[in-house]
């Protein structure tokens, strides 16, 4: 495990922050369980450890969706189709207001499961890690562990292919051991790191297909333009306001709390 973790933090140290386009395709399935299939053309920004933003648009249309996270807080808007904005802080992110509330993605699973971020290598820490080894599959799968007052429960699980400990699958559960979120990660393309030797320049996952089993939610994102970052000097993306929760002028505007 040591030499896997090992492995995978080299490479991800390398990505502190994303630029990259992308071309999606989504089935968005609100509470009244009616799909809604949306695609288009978008942005992806990353800035380690905790900032997200993923935004998608349609021509003629103009925005569909808008999501992300920082240290504080996290949205995530559906346009026009829904018209709706989902808002809140971490402070007050439980179970139970997710599901009163009906937000169709977390922003903060898109997070756990881009790939990009480091592992703890103190694997007493909790959640604690532990590995084990797929024969079929050829891949290393570690889980992570959470104690509750009662048992313990998997929180995490992260496929690593052998040959690359690359992040092939990604899986989180609930306490009650679904899975809330899946993420297959294939088409591994490098990052340029400028003064980097090609050979030593990282990768990172080029395309997403990811699933939310509770209500059927479904989104596929292939990267296109991949960077550190977009532009030079103080107006180079990302920055800290790609990671400021937007005033979005939706309809319907429900903060979950």
């Amino acid at each position: 495990m040591n030499e896997v973790v090992g492995a995978v933090n080299a490479n991800n140290k390398k990505v502190p922050t994303l630029w990259a386009s992308h071309f999606y395709e989504a089935n968005i399935v609100d509470d009244q369980k009616k799909a809604h299939f949306v695609n288009g053309d978008g942005v992806l920004l990353y800035r380690s450890p905790h900032d997200l933003r993923l935004q998608g648009s349609k021509d003629l249309i103009g925005p569909v969706f808008d999501l992300g996270t920082n240290s504080d807080n996290y949205w995530v808007s559906v346009m026009p189709e829904l018209d709706t904005v989902w808002y809140g802080d971490f402070a007050d992110l439980t179970a139970e207001a997710i599901q009163r509330n009906q937000i169709p993605i977390q922003p903060d699973m898109i997070l756990q499961v881009l790939g990009l971020g480091t592992v703890d290598d103190n694997f007493n820490d909790l959640p604690a890690p532990t590995m084990r080894f797929n024969n079929d599959l050829r891949c290393y799968v570690i889980v992570w562990n959470a104690k509750l007052p009662d048992r313990w429960v998997a929180q995490r699980e992260v496929w690593y292919d052998y040959y690359t400990l690359r992040p092939i699958c990604v899986v989180l559960y609930d306490a009650g051991g679904r899975a809330v979120m899946r993420g297959i990660l294939s088409n591994h393309r490098q990052v340029e790191v400028p003064g980097m030797a090609k050979k030593d320049w990282p990768w990172i996952p080029g395309k997403y297909s990811l699933l939310f089993p509770a209500n059927g939610t479904k989104m596929e994102l292939t990267l296109r333009e991949i960077m550190l970052q977009k532009g030079i000097g103080p107006r180079a993306v990302p920055n800290d306001r790609s990671f400021k929760r937007p005033s979005i002028g939706a309809t319907h505007e429900i903060q979950i709390r």
